[in-house]
């Protein structure tokens, strides 16, 4: 509770509630947001070893598409689902998972269809394998979320768990495993990865979170999924395009290789960024819901701008120390037909990922909570325009730095305006201008620390100059934090005691 009147000023003491719920139900969601996009990650990196940039590019192009595609499918439902499922849980369960049933059969189905179109507007292979293996991509990772987010409003942590864990492990182990059997063929390796998913939708069949059935279309649901969920859905196919705008320009100008030796820095950049922003996030915003349905706005909306205030304090360092250690890091990992683009596009990336992400789990969060997602549309279609425009520039100016920069310059415009908007016109209650300059001299003299240093591209020393950083950055923040220092003194003292028994 003095953590949070320290970051915000005077708080109700709901709040101190609020920030034990999330952290027990953060503990509990770890496994879950930890441990797939760290598989991704070592896949990515096991994918520039067997397969050549025009595959890399055309596999990670397919992946990064799927997003926009499941919006055409159950995107909109799922939204609905995870923010109104409480809301409904007493107006008839079996109502909702017969709509649910509908909505995934169609969704599917569409899924199916889209996929020749797709391969077909972005000029890739069209052959048998190659749009079976894409549709069976799309289908089974658009079920894995929606089930998964379905999970997560139920607050079935251990359904979701398994449902993350298993597509991306057995997605991971199959591709490799097709690669080394079939070949660097693409449709082979999108298929091994649908077959991964299947497996995890088999495990929420079991864990009885997904029923197969045609189920009942529902009027009444159904209008309010598109009073909900059609500003989100037109915004989502901005947000995507906002950014992917990079991949998107490099294969039109450039083309698939390009395209393959900018995925990789964009594309673990942005999955590092995720991965730090999930292990926060995916506790908070169904807690917030729950208690903004239970008619606490503000405590509601507290509870966001805390967990955004988190995340800056995990971001920021995260985003300072890959830009001091990206070329020892990508040399000592990536295939060296990428190493170059990777290591100047990786440190862009990692730092316009993070802004991004920190605007949509904290402004973009919030206008879904207080029921205004008309907002997030007029927010990604002005970060659409400034990404667009400045990833041109900077792709003919500077080459790939050039085009990750442009992403860069549109995307923290678009953040620094979003949060400004949401502080004034929504409530939501702003951090303390001094806790945030702490945390910024926190990352800045770990920074500092990490650019003197020498750091060769061995394991060993990446690990020091890792773990060296880390210490830094965590004794400056107990330096500046009191209250942090007095919580840690009193776990440790517990602990010991419990030891000493």
């Amino acid at each position: 509770m003095r953590i949070a009147r320290h970051c915000f000023g005077k708080r109700s003491s709901p709040m101190a509630e609020h920030i034990r719920k999330l952290l027990r139900s953060t503990i509990l969601y770890l496994p879950a947001q930890f441990a797939p996009p760290f598989v991704q990650f070592v896949t990515t990196i096991a994918w520039t070893y067997l397969l050549d940039p025009a595959t890399f590019g055309f596999v990670n192009f397919i992946i990064a598409v799927q997003e926009i595609v499941a919006y055409a499918g159950l995107t909109g439902w799922t939204l609905f689902v995870l923010r109104f499922r409480e809301r409904f849980r007493d107006r008839g369960t079996e109502r909702f998972v017969a709509m649910d049933q509908r909505m995934a059969a169609l969704g599917a189905l569409l899924q199916i269809l889209l996929a020749p179109l797709v391969l077909f507007l972005l000029d890739l292979p069209l052959d048998a394998a190659t749009v079976a293996g894409t549709a069976a991509y799309l289908v089974t990772r658009m079920l894995v979320a929606h089930y998964s987010d379905w999970a997560r409003a139920d607050h079935a942590i251990r359904a979701y768990s398994a449902a993350q864990i298993i597509a991306s492990v057995a997605g991971a182990a199959l591709s490799i495993l097709a690669i080394l059997t079939y070949g660097p063929v693409a449709g082979v390796v999108l298929g091994a990865q649908a077959a991964g998913q299947a497996l995890a939708i088999a495990a929420l069949v079991l864990m009885k979170q997904f029923r197969f059935g045609l189920g009942a279309f529902d009027r009444e649901l159904f209008a309010e999924l598109r009073r909900y969920a059609a500003p989100i859905l037109v915004g989502g196919v901005i947000g995507w395009g906002a950014g992917n705008v990079i991949r998107v320009l490099v294969q039109y100008m450039d083309g698939p290789v390009a395209l393959g030796l900018i995925s990789v820095g964009w594309g673990v950049g942005q999955r590092i960024a995720s991965v730090l922003a999930m292990l926060l996030t995916a506790a908070a915003y169904p807690l917030a819901v729950k208690h903004y349905e239970d008619g606490d706005r503000r405590g509601a909306l507290a509870q966001v701008s805390f967990n955004g205030l988190l995340l800056f304090a995990v971001l920021l360092p995260a985003a300072v120390g890959l830009a001091m250690l990206a070329e020892p890091v990508v040399t000592l990992l990536i295939a060296e037909k990428f190493r170059e683009a990777t290591i100047s596009v990786l440190p862009i990336a990692m730092a316009a990922a993070s802004l991004r992400f920190l605007r949509i789990h904290t402004c973009e969060q919030s206008m879904f909570l207080v029921e205004r997602p008309a907002l997030t549309l007029y927010v990604l279609s002005v970060e659409a325009v400034l990404n667009i425009a400045f990833c041109a520039i900077g792709l003919h100016v500077g080459g790939f730095s050039g085009a990750a920069a442009g992403m860069l310059i549109g995307t923290a415009i678009t953040t620094f305006g979003a949060f400004a908007y949401c502080f004034v016109k929504l409530d939501l209650p702003p951090p303390s201008f001094a806790a945030i300059l702490k945390i910024c001299a926190a990352s800045g003299v770990m920074g500092l620390a990490l650019s003197v240093a020498e750091t060769s591209a061995h394991a060993g020393a990446l690990a020091a100059a890792i773990l060296s950083g880390a210490s830094i950055y965590a004794a400056l923040i107990l330096v500046f934090f009191p209250e942090i220092r007095a919580l840690v003194a009193r776990r440790l003292q517990r602990a010991y005691s419990e030891a000493t028994l």
